[in-house]
């Protein structure tokens, strides 16, 4: 491990990535909590106000308007990672970056909803084009077991990053003058990655292909290309799972704590920061545990077994729950935190070696392609999450009841891995090293690329 983080490579990748993921979730909670805080204004009254109600869903739309662009345009941007140097896209995406976060901090100056959800669409839309950037660029930084370890460093760095920036845009936005800092906050973080991003290494690309612009028809195309290599489609779409439940109980966790708990913007923003939290410590450990571990199928399973436990548990204890008298910040309250954690944990361990999967079996001269699927498959389904969750509220469901529809889902997943592990067992153990180095040379991967400093 040591090795690895010495090198510039490490430090100028995982930087850019880590800071643009704490500079967007920034100002996805800053926004979210803006807005519901809001919510109980008519439009045009007041700073951050939605019309229609619309404040009361304000997790679930913020979240949309992330992930329906990375949905969009990310079979495009696979593509255009296939054809032009990848250490060229990441320096210009960053530097995009930067002017869009820009304009995000005009928006927070004018206190403008709809101009801030329009930001987080466009900053969606920076997002579907750098993540099959920064995912095609990791076999090309990091050969063999180095590449599973790198995953789980960089997964924990991105999930201590979204925990941070929730954290840090909820504080913000709810004192004075926290409108000028959220907004110095994002510029001062999307300059710091832009800058990370100029020492990347060179990762030369020989793809040729014309890019074709029709979202749909590509989207088709693309899908269909995924299907016909083996082993890749069931890793893509565990990942996609993934980012969906995630989505699904950051959507709901505002309401939870403000309707069935009865807590304020402090309490949503720490409950908010320790399901990211526990994300990021569950990334972490699968990254440990995967190397020692034959059977990924077999890991995977056991993660989504516990996460079913775990919303199970949280269900149980939301259900008549009540917050301490000493109040919400303290260690009284150590029950809600340790289940809203462990969920958060298990589904986290559930996507590490799925995705080590993915990229060590993604043939390398459509690497970016594939990794473009599924970023789009996981911003479709992560959208779908988002607004899954409007219905059970409209309808009158309490909002921890939801949680129990997630354990549902992931029941349901177990038995469907079950029923399929033979064809799941096929592709879904290129962790060991053996298989690694078999993968490629399968593909010619061996020594394609100069060696990345």
């Amino acid at each position: 491990m040591t090795r690895l983080v010495l090198k510039r490579r490490f430090w100028a990748l995982f930087g850019a990535q880590t800071l643009g993921a704490f500079a967007d979730n920034t100002l996805r909670n800053a926004t979210i909590l803006a807005v519901i805080g809001a919510a109980g204004l008519a439009y045009g009254s007041g700073d951050f106000t939605l019309p229609f109600g619309a404040g009361r869903y304000a997790g679930s739309i913020v979240s949309a308007g992330f992930t329906l662009p990375v949905l969009l345009f990310s079979g495009i941007a696979g593509q255009l990672a296939d054809k032009v140097d990848r250490h060229i896209l990441v320096r210009r995406l960053k530097f995009v970056e930067l002017g869009l976060m820009s304009f995000a901090a005009l928006c927070f100056a004018l206190g403008n909803a709809p101009l801030l959800i329009f930001s987080l669409f466009l900053m969606g839309a920076q997002s579907a084009f750098f993540s099959p950037v920064r995912t095609s660029l990791m076999p090309q930084y990091y050969r063999g077991r180095e590449i599973t370890l790198a995953n789980g460093l960089y997964n924990a760095a991105l999930f201590v990053a979204i925990v941070t920036g929730l954290a840090l845009g909820g504080y913000l936005i709810t004192i004075e003058g926290g409108r000028l800092m959220v907004s110095g906050t994002l510029i001062g973080a999307a300059s710091l990655g832009a800058l990370l991003a100029t020492q990347c290494p060179r990762a030369p690309v020989k793809g040729d292909a014309p890019i074709r612009w029709n979202v749909l028809l590509e989207a088709v195309r693309q899908f269909r290309l995924v299907g016909t290599h083996h082993g890749l489609i069931y890793p893509l779409l565990g990942i996609g799972w993934f980012w969906m439940m995630s989505a699904a109980s950051l959507a709901i966790l505002p309401n939870v704590v403000k309707e069935t708990l009865g807590a304020g913007d402090n309490a949503i923003n720490l409950c908010l920061a320790l399901s990211a939290l526990g994300a990021g410590l569950g990334s972490m450990l699968a990254g440990v545990i995967a190397l020692r571990v034959r059977d990924s199928f077999l890991f995977a399973g056991v993660a989504v077994a516990a996460n079913a436990i775990a919303w199970i548990v949280a269900w149980a204890v939301l259900g008549d729950y009540r917050i301490p008298e000493a109040g919400f910040f303290t260690w009284g309250n150590w029950p809600l935190m340790a289940v809203l954690t462990a969920a958060a944990a298990t589904n986290g361990m559930f996507v590490v070696p799925l995705m080590a999967a993915l990229q060590s079996r993604a043939p390398r001269h459509i690497r970016a392609t594939v990794m473009g699927v599924s970023n789009m498959t996981n911003g479709g389904l992560a959208t779908l999450a988002a607004i899954m969750v409007i219905p059970p509220l409209f309808l009158g469901v309490p909002p921890h009841g939801v949680f129990l529809g997630f354990a549902l889902m992931q029941a349901g997943l177990l038995a469907f891995m079950w029923r399929r592990k033979g064809s799941i067992r096929a592709g879904a153990n290129p962790l060991t090293a053996d298989v690694v180095t078999a993968t490629f040379k399968e593909t010619g991967e061996a020594g394609t690329y100069p060696a990345a400093k």
